[in-house]
């Protein structure tokens, strides 16, 4: 298990080169983690941005939690260094929860779309977090 998996993590490479070439380019770089085919360019329009004159995305990498927030944003990657700036990044930015701690904050939206915050209940009543795969649903 790499250093990255063992914080519970997944890394993905996005770049706006086909499947086939990604397959080539993994292959022979030996990657140990998947590269996104963004080939419309929504990915990296939406998160990187585009370097014009290369028609590529820009080098950015981000750490995303469990609950979708942006943790963190490395727009100088340092191609050398960059699985070990990953590591540690990881390991200061990404919230650890043990008994007896004060939970970390979130903001999540009920199904009548009332939006709640943790925050709002400190001090006032106790919350209890039941989760559910999809709902009671068959997934």
């Amino acid at each position: 298990m790499s250093e990255i998996e063992a914080t519970d993590s997944v890394l993905f490479g996005v770049s706006v080169d086909s499947v086939e070439s990604h397959k080539r380019f993994r292959t022979e770089q030996k990657f140990g983690f998947s590269l996104l085919a963004d080939t419309e360019f929504k990915v990296s329009t939406q998160y990187s941005g585009i370097i014009e004159r290369f028609n590529a995305s820009k080098r950015t990498t981000f750490i995303i939690d469990k609950a979708g927030y942006i943790r963190a944003i490395d727009r100088e990657v340092n191609t050398k260094t960059h699985g070990a700036d990953v590591v540690a990044q990881l390991k200061e930015v990404l919230p650890k929860i043990a008994v007896g701690q004060t939970a970390p904050d979130f903001i999540a939206t009920d199904g009548a779309g009332k939006t709640h915050q943790l925050s709002e209940f400190r001090g006032k009543k106790n919350v209890v977090l039941a989760f559910y795969p999809r709902d009671f649903g068959t997934g």
